[in-house]
C-alpha cells in the first residue's frame, strides 16, 4: 500500500488513465446540499487563499489490456472524484472561451482518440453510465430525475450565481487536496473486499444491498463483475429498487436460514451463512433474482392472476410482513406449475392472518414467525408438500398455543370483547363477509373506506344522543372501532356525511352499495344497544364466512401451569398465559410482578453475590441467545455493557450492565437458570405464578 499527497485535478488529469467504478461500488448518491456544500469550500479556498482536503481516494490498478490506459479501480472516493468531475462538466458549459472548454474536455472528461472504452475518463457504474455520458457529450438528457443530472444543473446554478470569475473558481479547484492510496494488490480481490468493508464502515454507512452487492462482486475479475452486474443485479435493483433489496434480502436469508434476521444483521448473516454453504455467487444472484420479481409482486400485487392479487392486497392489509417469508417461498415453488392451488393457499392465508390479528392485535409476532419458518423448514426438507390440504393442517395444528390458528371461540370473543384491534381489520373483515354472502363483491379493497356510523369525531347531536359527553365518552372508548360500528363504503362516499345526525345519515347509507351497511339503514336510533346488537351479529357471520382451523388432531406440546408456587429449576412447564404474582428469593418477596422483570432481578442477585465473577460472565458472553445451526458463529447477548445490542436493555441495579427486556416467559426462566446454575442457587429461587383469565 502506497499513499501520496497530491491535487485532485493532478489526480484524474493525464491522457494515459483512465477511472473504473467498478459494479460493486453503490451507484452516485451526492445530493445537491452536498455539492452546494462543495462549491462553498471551493470559494472560501479562493478568498483565503488556502488548498482545502477532501480526503483519501483509494484505488487499485488494473489492467491495462495491452493498450496505452492504465485503469485504476476505484475502491474509496468514487462520490467525491464523480462529484469534481461534475463539477467541470458545468465550468466546461458555463466558459464561453473554446481554448478553456477544449482544456477541461482533454485532460479530465474524455479522450477523444480512443476506443470506446477509453473514451469516457470516468466509466459510471451501469446505472448512471447514460446520465454521465449525456453530460460529458452534451447529448439530451433523458433521466432527469437522476443524481447526475440533478448535481451538473446544481453547478451550472450555481457558477451562474458566484461572483467569482470561472477561471479562479478552476484555479481554486487545483488547490483541493487528497491522498491518493495505491493499495499495490495484483489480482488479490479478497483483499479488496476487506479493504472495501473496511474504509466504508465509516462516513454514510453502507446498506446491507451495498455490501451485498460487494460481497458477490468484488472476489469476481472485472469481467465477471460487469457480466453478473448487468445479468443479474441491475434486474434485482430495477425490479424491486435499491431501497427494497435489504427487504428482499432478509426475506431471503429467513427461508435459507430457518431462522429470525434483525435489520442490523442482515449483511452479517448473509455472509456467514453463504461464507459456509457451497453456492456459487452467480447462483446466489439467480435465486435473488427470481425472488424480487415475487417479492415485488407481493409488495404491488400485481401479479398476471387477479384472483391472486386480491388475497395478496388482503394479506398486505394485515400487517404481513413476518409472513413474507412464506408467501415468496410459496410463490417460488407453485406459481409456475400450480397456480390454482397457489390461490387456495393464498385464500387461507389470508383468513389465517385476518383471525390470527384480530385474536392477537398487538402481540404474536414471535409465535408467528416461529410457525412459518418451521413451515419453510419443513417444505424445504420434503417432510410435508407445498400444497393447500398440508398447510391448512399444519396451521390448525401448531405446537403452540401463541401460534395456532384461532378458533371460532377465540374469535368471536375477540371480535365482541377486545374491540381494539386496527380498523384496517375490519375494512378487510367486513368485505370478506360481504363477499361471502352476496358471492360477488366486485370492489377492489383499495376503491373501499369504512365509515364510523358514530362518528370519530362527535359534535352536539352525538352528545345528546349518548344523554351528555361524559357518557358518549365511555361509549366510544368501547365501541368506536368495534365492527358493530363501522361500514364498508366506495371511494366516491362523501366524507362530510361523517359527522351528521344518525336521521341524516340513514339518507345516503340506503342507498350504499354494499348489504352489509345498507342494512344498517333499518335502525331509527344509533345508540349503544344497536351497536353492541350488530356488533355480535356481525361476529357470528364472520365466523362463517372466514374459514375456520380443522379440528386439531395433534395435541400442544406443553403442559399448562397451574396457579401457585414454581423453582426457578422448572423449565418445562408453559407458563406462556400466566403472569408473575411473585418471585421469592430464599422465602423472601422480591416484589417482581412481570416477565420482563424476573430475568432482571435473576441478574441483580447474582451481580451482588459475586460482581467480578458476574462481570465476566457478560464479558465472556456466557448467558447468550440460543442459536441457529446456520448462525454458528453469532451469539447474541442477553446481558451486555452496551445497551445497543439489547431489543429492551434493563439497567442491572446501581451497575453499568444491561440485561435484556423483551423476553417470553420461557426464555426468561432458561436464561434465568443458567445464571442461578453458575452461582449455585437455583434452588433459593421460587415464581409464584397466575394464570391468566381467558
Amino acid at each position: 500500500m502506497k499513499a501520496s499527497e497530491t491535487s485532485v485535478l493532478n489526480f484524474i488529469g493525464g491522457l494515459d488513465k483512465v477511472f473504473i467504478i467498478p459494479p460493486f461500488q453503490r451507484n452516485y448518491e451526492w445530493s445537491n446540499k452536498q455539492c452546494e456544500e462543495l462549491f462553498s469550500d471551493i470559494e472560501n479556498a479562493f478568498k483565503k487563499q488556502k488548498t482545502h482536503y477532501l480526503g483519501n481516494v483509494v484505488y487499485y490498478f488494473g489492467d491495462n489490456n495491452g493498450t496505452e490506459f492504465q485503469e485504476l479501480i476505484l475502491v474509496d472516493g468514487q462520490q467525491r472524484i464523480s462529484t469534481i468531475v461534475l463539477l467541470l462538466c458545468a465550468l466546461r458549459d458555463c466558459e464561453k472561451d473554446a481554448e478553456f472548454q477544449s482544456k477541461i474536455t482533454t485532460r479530465y472528461l474524455k479522450n477523444d482518440t480512443s476506443i470506446d472504452k477509453f473514451r469516457i475518463r470516468l466509466k459510471q457504474t451501469s446505472y448512471d453510465y447514460q446520465s454521465f455520458l449525456s453530460v460529458i457529450e452534451k447529448t439530451p438528457i433523458k433521466d432527469e430525475n437522476n443524481n447526475i443530472i440533478k448535481n451538473y444543473k446544481c453547478f451550472l446554478r450555481l457558477l451562474n450565481e458566484t461572483t467569482i470569475s470561472l477561471v479562479d473558481i478552476y484555479n481554486t479547484i487545483q488547490k483541493l487536496e487528497i491522498v491518493g492510496v495505491n493499495l499495490q494488490i495484483e489480482n488479490d480481490l479478497e483483499t479488496v473486499q476487506t479493504i472495501f468493508e473496511k474504509i466504508n464502515s465509516t462516513g454514510k454507512p453502507l446498506s446491507a444491498a451495498d455490501l451485498m452487492r460487494n460481497y458477490l462482486l468484488i472476489s469476481k475479475s472485472p469481467i465477471e463483475q460487469q457480466c453478473l452486474y448487468d445479468n443479474y443485479w441491475v434486474n434485482i435493483e430495477t425490479t424491486v429498487g435499491n431501497e427494497f433489496i435489504s427487504r428482499l434480502a432478509k426475506n431471503y436469508l429467513v427461508i435459507k436460514t430457518y431462522d429470525d434476521v434483525a435489520n442490523e444483521e442482515i449483511y452479517s448473516i448473509f455472509k456467514e451463512y453463504f461464507s459456509n454453504a457451497n453456492v456459487s455467487h452467480e447462483k446466489i444472484l439467480q435465486e435473488l433474482e427470481i425472488y424480487s420479481k415475487y417479492f415485488n409482486w407481493m409488495r404491488n400485487f400485481n401479479t398476471p392472476n387477479k384472483q391472486l392479487n386480491k388475497h395478496i392486497q388482503e394479506l398486505n392489509a394485515l400487517k404481513t410482513e413476518d409472513v413474507y417469508p412464506l408467501y415468496l417461498y410459496l410463490m417460488n415453488k407453485l406459481y409456475d406449475t400450480s397456480e390454482n392451488e397457489l390461490v387456495k393457499i393464498f385464500k387461507l392465508l389470508s383468513d389465517f392472518l385476518l383471525r390470527y390479528r384480530i385474536v392477537a392485535p398487538s402481540g404474536g409476532g414471535g409465535a408467528l414467525r416461529a410457525v412459518i419458518q418451521k413451515l419453510i423448514e419443513k417444505m424445504d426438507n420434503d417432510e410435508i408438500t407445498a400444497s393447500y390440504d398440508t398447510l391448512y393442517f399444519e396451521l390448525s395444528n401448531s405446537n403452540t398455543k401463541a401460534g395456532r390458528y384461532p378458533d371460532d371461540n377465540d374469535f368471536y370473543s375477540a371480535l365482541t370483547q377486545s374491540r381494539k384491534y386496527n380498523h384496517t381489520y375490519g375494512k378487510v373483515l367486513l368485505r370478506k363477509i360481504e363477499e361471502a354472502e352476496t358471492k360477488n363483491i366486485g370492489v377492489p379493497l383499495e376503491d373501499i373506506t369504512v365509515e364510523h356510523f358514530m362518528p370519530q369525531t362527535p359534535n352536539q347531536w352525538w352528545y345528546d344522543n349518548f344523554d351528555g359527553k361524559e357518557k358518549t365518552y365511555l361509549i366510544y372508548e368501547k365501541y368506536l372501532n368495534c365492527i358493530g360500528n363501522l361500514g364498508i363504503m366506495s371511494q366516491g362516499y362523501n366524507a362530510s356525511n361523517s359527522n351528521k345526525p344518525w336521521p341524516d345519515k340513514l339518507k345516503f347509507i340506503q342507498h350504499v352499495q354494499f348489504n352489509l351497511t345498507k342494512e344498517v339503514a333499518t335502525n331509527s336510533d344509533w345508540k349503544e344497544e344497536q351497536i353492541i346488537f350488530r356488533n355480535n351479529d356481525l361476529a357470528k357471520r364472520a365466523c362463517a364466512a372466514i374459514m375456520k382451523p380443522l379440528e386439531r388432531t395433534k395435541p400442544l406440546m406443553t403442559v399448562e401451569c397451574e396457579n401457585g408456587l414454581y423453582p426457578a429449576s422448572d423449565t418445562t412447564t408453559n407458563m406462556s398465559g400466566s403472569y408473575v404474582k411473585d418471585v421469592l428469593y430464599k422465602n423472601k418477596s422480591l416484589g417482581i410482578t412481570s416477565w420482563r422483570y424476573y430475568f432482571n432481578a435473576i441478574c441483580k442477585i447474582t451481580s451482588e453475590l459475586d460482581f467480578e465473577k458476574f462481570r465476566s460472565i457478560v464479558a465472556d458472553n456466557i448467558i447468550h441467545k440460543s442459536q441457529s445451526k446456520y448462525r454458528k458463529n453469532i451469539k447474541d447477548p442477553i446481558i451486555s455493557i452496551d445497551k445497543k445490542l439489547l431489543v429492551e436493555p434493563k439497567k442491572i441495579g446501581n451497575t453499568d450492565i444491561y440485561s435484556e427486556g423483551s423476553l417470553s416467559s420461557e426464555r426468561a426462566r432458561v436464561y434465568a437458570k443458567q445464571l442461578l446454575d453458575i452461582f449455585k442457587i437455583t434452588n433459593d429461587i421460587q415464581i409464584l405464578v397466575e394464570r391468566r383469565e381467558e
